[in-house]
């Protein structure tokens, strides 16, 4: 080999080699760039800008991975829950009705018989009572015809003015009479008038 072919040699030798050089660096700063550019598997970020990547731009931290409801059990029924759609009417709860309770029958007043009542009839059953009160401004003295009909009942507490209880105690009829006269204090002129009371009972 002559010396021109020597030196044509190692120009070529050096050519290629810086040739095979550029390639490598070029290789190497793809695989850089593809990695910062998001191909790779983690990000490449700046070291003097935490949170900043190579190539500028702010790194966003993907979003968290939500987790799934476990599987449901083998043989399990699920039970749905009841959904009420928005604006819908629920109905109130139905008020429990109270218990009727038995309505009492109204306990009959006794029968009264006042000076209103002068000159009239009065019907009775057997066992029925009536209270007379004919008042207090006068003394009254009372009698009845039959006493097997109509008689007064002894023993009774009365209210004031009223002249006792009497009792049917037979089917037939009967007078009741009764004479008013004023109070006569002794020593003092006595009023010479009276007050007739009459009433007729009839019991059946």
């Amino acid at each position: 080999m002559t010396d021109g072919q020597r030196t044509q040699a190692g120009h070529h030798h050096r050519r290629t080699g810086a040739l095979l050089t550029t390639a490598m660096l070029m290789t190497l700063g793809l695989f850089v760039l593809g990695g910062c550019a998001g191909g790779g598997t983690a990000p490449c970020l700046s070291a003097t800008n935490p949170g900043q990547l190579c190539g500028g731009g702010s790194f966003v931290p993907p979003p968290p991975v939500q987790s799934l409801p476990p599987p449901p059990l083998a043989g399990a029924t699920p039970v749905a829950s009841p959904v009420v759609p928005r604006g819908t009417l629920v109905p109130p709860p139905v008020p429990t009705a109270a218990p009727v309770l038995p309505s009492r029958q109204p306990v009959a007043s006794p029968l009264v018989v006042t000076s209103a009542d002068n000159g009239t009839s009065l019907r009775l059953t057997v066992g029925q009572r009536f209270l007379l009160d004919l008042g207090s401004s006068v003394d009254w003295a009372v009698t009845v015809s039959d006493e097997q009909v109509v008689c007064r009942v002894v023993g009774i507490h009365v209210p004031a003015g009223a002249q006792g209880v009497y009792e049917a105690r037979s089917a037939g009829s009967t007078l009741l009479n009764a004479i008013g006269s004023p109070p006569c204090p002794s020593g003092s002129v006595c009023p010479m008038f009276r007050i007739g009371f009459r009433l007729t009972i009839v019991v059946s």
